[in-house]
Formats: C-alpha cells, structure tokens, sequence
C-alpha cells in the first residue's frame, strides 16, 4: 500500500456515466459533511484529466486515494473503460480495497457474492457516514494524523486569495488601529464551565486573530453554552484587542465525542459582521467593536442524544443484519 506521505485523495469515487448523479450525490454528501475532505469526482477534476494517459492516470489515482467509492451497475461492468478501473481496484490491499455501493444485481468478476456491500436507495447520507468512518479507521491504523480545525483554519487565511498582498499592504503603510474598546459579558443565571485546551495566535500581518479550543460538560443546553462562548469572547477581546476570535467546543466525554480532531459540540466566530474573513476589512475601516457579531454554529448530535453516531463496525453490523432479513 502507498506510504501514509504520498496520498492525495482521501476519496475517489469509479462509476459508469449513467450513474453520474449518483456519484455527484455521494461527492456532495462528504464534502457537506465535512468540506476539508478531498474527493476525486471526475467531472470537477477535468483540467487534471486532459492531455493525460488515461491508464497511467487512473492507476496512480487508486493508489494514492485512502478510499475508493465504486458505484457497482450492470452499466459500470459493461463498460471498457469502467472494467479497466475495477482491475486496478481489485489490486489494491484486500483489507482496504474499496467501498462498494451496488444500484442492482450486478454479478461482476471479482466481487464474490458473500462480500458486503452497500444497497443504493437515494441513501447519500448513510453512504458518506459509513465512508468517513471507515476513513477514519484507516488513517488510524496507518498513524496519520489529519490536521486539526485550527491548522485548517490557518491554511485557508494563509492560502486566501489577496490576503498576502492584503497584508504586506497594511506592513508598507504602517497601519495603526484604534483601540476597539471592550464588549460586555454576558448576562444570564449560568455560571462559567468551561475548561481551555488550547490557545493559538493566528496573527497575520498586523491583524490578531486567536483560536481558543474548551471542554464543556455533557448536558448543556444552547443558552449555557452561548454564555460560555460569550463569557470566554469577552475575557480574550477585552485583555488582548483581538481583530477576531474563533472558539472551538468539545465535550470529551459526549457519546459523540470522536477526538479532538473536530467539534462536538459548537463553533463560534466573534468578529466584523460575524465573519471570520471580514477581520482584515475591520482592520483596514477601522471598523468599531459595535460593528462585531457573533456566529455560532451547533452540532445536534450533542443535543439530542437519539441521533446516534454509529461507528463502522456497528454500520456494517446492521447492514448484514438488513441483507439477510431481505434474503440476500
């Protein structure tokens, strides 16, 4: 198998024309799920494609892919092109071959008819969760350690288009800001509960940004974590003039808690307009604290504790539980 430094994909998805809704369904449910996933989906993947040898492509393309999606048809074994994929799928590890997805009956050489596979039934979500999962497996398995929101978060202020000119810009003219002032901490019945992991500087330029990441208890409602995020925004933005702040909530010991990797429980923008991107704008204006906001975004399954989190041997568990009930 490929050494952990050399993939490219986390997903690439093999499919037959006809099923190229179903394989755009699929690309968007992991991206929505999780948009610092890189899928290799053909169509937006064609000023790669172009001018090359398609067979030397498509074979370094499996094997630098952590996981390979096939889209299983009597279309997809018909298929020249598609045959030629499916070969080199099958030559990759057994243990990690592929995830296959079948939308019929399909009998197709190489894939016995014991092996477990996945029923398509307009499932895109069911199907990226066993995915991700399965991902996450794998990567822990082979020791890779996928960057964390605060490294993602960095990468794509460092990577923005103009930010570099932005800020060598804001160097040149020596620019200056007033003072902000300080924003208020929160009113409420709720008390302070939360514990700080980590604090990082995400400075850029002259702009002061911070990534601050808490553990909260189990069982919070919104209100008392809103409180917490306001509480915590107001001790940083208050003692260091910060430019924006970004605060992500884990809870360690929520029953969808995954690792450290990424939230459980919220995240939380406290800048211009409640745009974490906007930060330089504020910088440049002048923009003052009454022009700040926040954006807090919630994951539910925290909330509500019946939207389990299966894990993929629970998934493929009840898959097989499924086929045999249906007769398979």
């Amino acid at each position: 198998m490929n050494d952990k430094e050399n993939f490219k994909y986390d997903f690439a998805i093999s499919y037959a024309g006809e099923e190229e809704s179903i394989a755009k369904g699929i690309h968007d449910a992991l991206k929505e799920k999780y948009a610092n996933y890189s899928v290799f989906f053909a169509p937006n993947e064609l000023h790669n494609l172009i001018g090359q040898n398609g067979e030397e492509f498509f074979d370094k393309l499996f094997s630098e892919s952590k996981q390979v999606i096939v889209i299983l048809s009597e279309n997809y074994k018909r298929k020249e092109w598609t045959r030629y994929e499916w070969d080199i799928i099958r030559e990759r590890n057994k243990e990690n071959r592929c995830i296959p997805i079948k939308i019929d009956n399909v009998k197709i050489l190489g894939f016995s008819s014991n092996q477990i596979y996945l029923p398509f039934k307009d499932n895109f979500q069911a199907i990226s969760k066993l995915s991700i999962e399965k991902l996450i497996l794998f990567e822990k398995a082979q020791g890779i350690e996928r960057e964390t929101d605060v490294i993602k978060l960095y990468n794509e202020l460092k990577d923005s288009k103009g930010t570099l000119d932005k800020a060598v810009q804001l160097v040149y003219d020596s620019r200056k800001r007033t003072p902000l002032g300080k924003i208020e901490y929160p009113n409420g019945n709720f008390t302070k509960s939360y514990k700080i992991i980590k604090t990082e500087k995400l400075n850029f330029s002259q702009i002061k940004r911070k990534a601050i990441s808490i553990n909260i208890e189990d069982f919070l409602s919104k209100e008392e974590i809103i409180y917490n995020i306001k509480y915590l925004t107001a001790e940083f933005f208050n003692t260091e003039e910060l430019d924006a702040i970004k605060i992500f909530i884990y809870c360690d010991s929520s029953k969808n808690f995954q690792g450290f990797e990424k939230y459980n429980v919220a995240k939380s923008d406290f800048a211009p307009y409640g745009e974490w991107g906007k930060s330089e704008e504020g910088f440049a204006y002048n923009l003052p604290v009454e022009k700040f906001d926040w954006k807090i975004e919630f994951e539910e399954s925290y909330f509500d504790k019946n939207l389990k989190i299966e894990t993929a041997e629970e998934m493929a568990l009840r898959l097989i539980l499924e086929l045999n009930k249906n007769g398979r």
